[in-house]
């Protein structure tokens, strides 16, 4: 393609892609993208974003043996995505997996089967394998630096054991590691200091630095090796969520690192010219609580389902298998009365469920510990806690007759183990018996975009021309067709951060065996 059709392409793409994006900076970029006359700071590696790609990214880059420089738009990495994740990262090949009899039984190629067959086949498969491939060594570098408490779990749609799950659900347990480990490294994060341009060379196809932070803060810094975008997605904001993912509009829950809303990825768009990709896809949990608008917690109601609960509509009937993998649960929300779906359980399944779980971990995310928890029992807005039947639907608005004979029909179901309706026989099915009962309504929990910038294996972002841009990295969030056009649970956090230990070294040159 010549450069006058290129530039062409470059202005029809960037006027289509970044309305978002304020008229001067616009006009900045169709003025030929000057590299700036002075560089106020000259690094090997520029690492954008403090999450956990990022800083892992950043620990990779520097034993490498290169100079490296973090910047990031917000104000801590404790408000990343990482941090607001459950403590799941799933891997191959870790010595935990290694060392257990079913976890050998793992593959590296079934692990991106699994991811791929989950996401209905949409997912891309250079970031699949590169993830596959190589998590198990980023998981290692974590529990050798002093990763907290973690086990081994089961989780729905991953047919192998490969979920590596922190004892305190908490993705902070990494952050704390990673920050440790900037620490040890003498690696400094500079906060509000987000990418306002790349600075491109089109002649080289070679990004050659940066422009972070605004006004005086402003700076220019041109990075030798490379620079790493790692600056999460765009569930941030409502608004940035409902601008790109319109089946969500004004529903649920919509959470996220507050500077996770899309910026650096139009701003490489507009200043690189590299397509976006999967921006449609979220990872949509049916488990969100919603309370203070379109914030709130997320409730595990697998825990509860696995101990005898039921998921049933305000109508009182079930309308899906417990048993189905997670996300896949949501697109079924948009069919059922009010958009929303219930967990119901009785005293025994409560207490089987609260012996497998933590209170502040099955609802979680932010956690409410358990005077939380009573309390919105007694408000009777989202969680309900009544002794009969008549009492739960009449304060909850469910239709009792369609309640008594929904559960009518499971305890049938559970004592046969011999499900009807969704074809469940496993152990896991309880009758309902006597109350107290115990509610919990749910709607679709938003905290992670699949969309971003292309990559190949080794995480170079792809231009319009599907060709590597030298020097151009991307890592975590903002990597698009990880998961397809679903996210199975544990990828998201496994993928940040074994694409930054990938992303990291690949800057510096380094093979990975």
């Amino acid at each position: 393609m010549t450069s006058v059709s290129r530039r062409t392409f470059l202005g029809t793409a960037a006027a289509a892609s970044v309305s978002a994006v304020a008229a001067p900076a616009m006009a900045a970029s169709t003025s030929g993208n000057n590299l700036p006359a002075k560089w106020d700071d000259t690094v090997d590696v520029v690492v954008l974003g403090c999450g956990g790609a990022g800083m892992m990214a950043a620990c990779q880059a520097h034993d490498a043996g290169g100079k490296v420089a973090v910047y990031d738009a917000g104000q801590s990495p404790f408000h990343t995505a990482t941090n607001l994740c459950g403590g799941l990262f799933t891997a191959w090949g870790s010595k935990m997996q290694n060392a257990d009899p079913e976890g050998r039984k793992d593959s590296w190629q079934q692990f991106a089967e699994d991811i791929m067959a989950y996401g209905n086949y949409m997912s891309l498969k250079e970031p699949v394998y590169c993830f596959a491939k190589n998590s198990g060594k980023a998981f290692d570098f974590l529990e050798d630096a002093g990763l907290a408490k973690h086990h081994l779990e089961p989780y729905a749609g991953h047919s192998r054991l490969r979920a590596h799950r922190q004892d305190s659900f908490k993705g902070r347990d990494y952050i704390e590691v990673l920050v440790k480990q900037l620490d040890k490294r003498g690696i400094k994060i500079n906060h509000g200091m987000g990418v306002t341009k790349f600075y491109y060379d089109p002649a080289t196809n070679t990004v050659v630095g940066v422009q972070v932070g605004e006004g005086d803060k402003a700076k220019n810094v041109k990075a030798n090796k490379g620079v790493i975008m790692a600056t999460g997605g765009i569930t941030g904001t409502p608004q940035s969520l409902d601008r790109w993912v319109p089946s969500v509009a004004g529903k649920g829950v919509a959470i996220g690192g507050p500077k996770n809303d899309g910026t650096a990825m139009m701003v490489a768009v507009r200043d690189v010219g590299v397509p976006l990709s999967h921006m449609q896809y979220i990872a949509s949990y049916p488990c969100g609580i919603v309370v203070n608008g379109r914030n709130g917690p997320y409730c595990r109601w697998w825990f509860i389902t696995n101990n005898g609960g039921i998921l049933v509509n305000k109508n009182g009937q079930r309308f899906i298998t417990e048993k189905e993998g997670i996300c896949h649960v949501t697109p079924s929300l948009a069919s059922q009365p009010d958009g929303c779906h219930y967990v119901l359980c009785d005293q025994a399944g409560w207490d089987r469920t609260l012996s497998k779980i933590k209170l502040g971990a099955l609802i979680g995310l932010p956690s409410w510990p358990a005077e939380r928890v009573e309390a919105e029992f007694k408000v009777g807005k989202n969680l309900w806690k009544c002794d009969t039947l008549e009492e739960l639907c009449q304060k909850s608005g469910m239709n009792l007759d369609g309640l008594k004979k929904q559960i009518a029909t499971w305890n049938e179901a559970a004592k046969n183990h011999n499900d009807l309706q969704f074809g469940r026989s496993d152990k896991d099915m309880y009758p309902l018996g006597k109350g107290p009962y115990y509610m919990i309504r749910m709607e679709p929990w938003n905290n992670l975009s699949c969309g971003g910038v292309r990559v190949n294996e080794d995480l170079q972002v792809l231009g319009w021309d599907m060709k590597p841009v030298n020097h151009f990295y991307a890592a975590g969030e903002t990597v698009a067709g990880v998961h397809g056009a679903f996210y199975c649970g544990g990828n998201a956090c496994g993928f940040a951060h074994t694409s930054g230990w990938v992303a990291g070294q690949k800057v510096m040159g380094k093979q990975i065996g």
